[in-house]
């Protein structure tokens, strides 16, 4: 029997997965920067742990927005909602974003008190460091386990154009953010589509969106890869 989901949900689905992993690669972006900062002895600022726990709470949000809240962990029952049930994939994602999120809040507030309040004496500083210490590599080994859930999860939209239009734009800030997973993940997407089909289909669909500018750096990109390929062409001519 299929589960009955709002319309609304249907239609933001995409758009909402989209927005999630853009916020996603942000956040491990700027946590890379802070893990990098705080090893080399230098204080990280409260404003960069509030950025990224300001972060991680949008996409614990816009998870809930598209899927279930598990109501009962332990009999893995979910609340009675117009929303998808997550998969397993999706169940492993939302966990490992809604941690971070609640880690990060610990970690930003730690700092806040060694930034805005005097301690009365040395033990109360250094059992606060101690902790934020301790919170700094949590939220390292969380991002570590988190890149190799995006590759799986992703499996479950590899024939959604608008998620998949995200990964063809902004193909070299992924590699970056992701390294070596990223490497993969594209290396999934190319086996999942004929890769010129999928610069044809993202390239179609922003045309019939109305972003021209937008088809035309993905069928130019695309013409690098694939100087012969006709349609890549034919579609470069609607664009004009």
């Amino acid at each position: 029997m299929r589960e009955h989901v709002s319309h609304y949900v249907r239609d933001r689905k995409s758009w909402t997965i989209k927005n999630i992993l853009s916020n996603y690669f942000k956040a491990i972006n700027l946590n890379s920067d802070i893990t990098r900062e705080y090893q080399a002895g230098r204080d990280v600022p409260f404003e960069k742990l509030r950025q990224l726990s300001e972060i991680l709470y949008s996409c614990k949000e816009d998870l809930y927005l598209i899927y279930k809240r598990l109501a009962d962990p332990r009999k893995s029952e979910f609340e009675h909602a117009e929303k998808f049930t997550p998969n397993e994939t999706e169940m492993d994602f939302i966990h490992n974003v809604g941690l971070m999120f609640h880690k990060s809040m610990v970690a930003r507030e730690l700092e806040y008190m060694l930034e805005y309040y005097e301690t009365d004496a040395d033990e109360d500083y250094l059992n606060l460091k101690s902790s934020l210490d301790d919170y700094i590599d949590r939220l390292a080994n969380l991002f570590a386990k988190g890149i190799t859930l995006i590759q799986p999860l992703l499996m479950n939209f590899m024939d959604d154009v608008v998620v998949m239009s995200y990964f063809l734009e902004h193909e070299r800030y992924v590699r970056s953010v992701l390294g070596d997973e990223g490497a993969v993940i594209f290396e999934k997407i190319e086996q999942a589509h004929a890769s010129n089909e999928l610069y044809s289909k993202v390239a179609q669909y922003f045309i019939e969106s109305g972003w021209v500018d937008r088809a035309k750096k993905v069928l130019y990109h695309a013409l690098q890869i694939y100087p012969n390929d006709n349609h890549i062409r034919d579609l470069l001519v609607q664009c004009s």
